[in-house]
């Protein structure tokens, strides 16, 4: 793999552990069916503002079964840097209170990453843990929890041994549920623990590591 192969992949994966929400949050019932878009990514000093980077995915998500649901997703962004980035993975409810309000969900995710110009192919798991409790009629929902990706070469560029298998992240959020539509706003700290000080673009962070990123979604019920 060559310097702009792997230069282009470098940039897609920046770009991807930056670029998509929690995926599910509360796992489907079987049968239902979700399309949703989401805009956000870490949080940059841009002309003295700080503004989320302006990434974009399209996500599906489909209940397979009570407990279980099937999510996929496109991001769109990477299109624009040659590279396609598809991501696949399952909701699976650990816990749920008899009241509902209060639960767990635990995801497994892969994301495949192949560049359109160099031909050059990688996979990235992710796991996320996530908590909820849900209040109101909709009901909406406030979540939080920890997730991260894992790089899984051995090597980084120059033939440099790998020494960031995982990269980590601490997410907090609320879902505002209509009858068919819902508006998600999230908050996550990334890659707490790499230094950021000689990184460009300029991230914003509360220490010297990491970055905030700021996501929005809006979802549509297509069943259900």
């Amino acid at each position: 793999m060559d310097i702009t192969k792997l230069s282009v992949v470098a940039l897609a994966l920046v770009l991807a552990t930056s670029c998509a929400p929690t995926r599910v949050i509360k796992t489907l019932d079987k049968g239902e069916k979700q399309l949703g878009a989401h805009l956000g990514g870490a949080m940059v000093n841009y002309g003295g503002a700080p503004i989320p980077l302006p990434l974009t995915s399209i996500n599906y998500l489909q209940g397979l079964d009570t407990g279980v649901t099937l999510s996929a997703a496109i991001h769109t962004t990477d299109l624009m840097f040659g590279v396609l980035h598809a991501e696949v993975g399952l909701g699976i409810k650990t816990f749920e209170s008899k009241s509902e309000k209060f639960g767990l969900t635990i995801s497994p995710n892969a994301h495949f990453l192949y560049s359109l110009s160099g031909q050059d192919f990688k996979v990235y798991p992710q796991l996320d843990a996530i908590t909820y409790w849900q209040y109101g009629e909709k009901p909406n929902l406030f979540y939080g929890g920890l997730g991260t990706w894992v790089e899984l070469g051995k090597e980084k560029a120059h033939n440099e041994v790998q020494t960031n298998e995982l990269m980590p992240y601490v997410t907090i959020g609320h879902r505002f549920n209509r009858p068919k539509w819902t508006f998600l706003t999230e908050v996550k700290y990334l890659g707490f623990q790499h230094n950021n000080q000689l990184l460009v673009p300029s991230y914003i962070s509360p220490t010297n590591n990491g970055a905030i990123g700021l996501y929005f979604g809006i979802t549509r019920r297509l069943i259900k």
